[in-house]
């Protein structure tokens, strides 16, 4: 299965003037992305991630990186021998998830963290890889389990069928749709699967990103 570049979160170019006013206003406040969309009254509740375990598919992370006060295990399921995260894409992604770091506060900083490196440092991944961290996150009792990722291949059966599986164990799987925008039917798989929550991108006006992509999905389109 092929996959596409990482997923970003937000789009940085060709912003309008009054984009880039809000976010020199955002950047002023020392606003957190996590206030922007209502964290805070989450944490409040009690509600910050403790006692669930999180599996986060990616590049890897750092074992002893200060922004993190839960990483529980960190497993290798490349060809390479290492389980560092040499990109930071992975390291990233599990900061939005559950970094402490004051400057950039993680939506849940209790969640014990899982990390899966399912790429390599050249941004290489095969299915058969997938599929067998796909069968540890399911033996292991995973209870979220997230893919900042996405690819076209909405046929590669073996890989859908175990998403399937997975979301049949009652792990919810959280997907990046792509950046395939602004055309429809552009979602990417695995967030194209309606078990699956695909995210998608904003801008620094809370509209929905121009390379955001967006549906239909690939199972709704004609031969899909």
């Amino acid at each position: 299965m092929s996959f596409s570049e990482k997923e970003k979160h937000f789009h940085h170019s060709g912003l309008s003037n009054s984009s880039l006013n809000w976010s020199r206003h955002l950047l002023m406040q020392r606003s957190q992305v996590t206030s922007l969309f209502g964290a805070d009254a989450l944490w409040r509740k009690g509600y910050t991630g403790a006692k669930v375990k999180m599996a986060i598919f990616d590049t890897g992370i750092r074992a002893d990186h200060p922004h993190f006060r839960n990483i529980k295990e960190r497993t290798n399921w490349t060809n390479e021998d290492t389980l560092n995260d040499n990109l930071g894409h992975g390291t990233f992604v599990a900061g939005v998830i559950a970094g402490e770091d004051a400057e950039c506060l993680g939506f849940a900083p209790d969640t014990e963290i899982y990390a899966f490196r399912v790429f390599t440092d050249a941004q290489v991944s095969y299915t058969s890889w997938f599929l067998d961290a796909f069968n540890y996150a399911i033996a292991i009792n995973m209870d979220v389990l997230n893919l900042s990722i996405g690819g076209p291949d909405y046929l590669d059966l073996p890989f859908v069928e175990k998403v399937w599986e997975i979301t049949a164990n009652n792990i919810i799987m959280v997907s990046a749709i792509g950046n395939d925008g602004p055309l429809y039917g552009t979602l990417n798989n695995p967030a194209d699967q309606s078990d699956v929550i695909g995210v998608g991108g904003i801008d620094y006006s809370d509209h929905i990103a121009s390379f955001s992509s967006r549906g239909m999905s690939t199972w709704e389109i004609p031969h899909g």
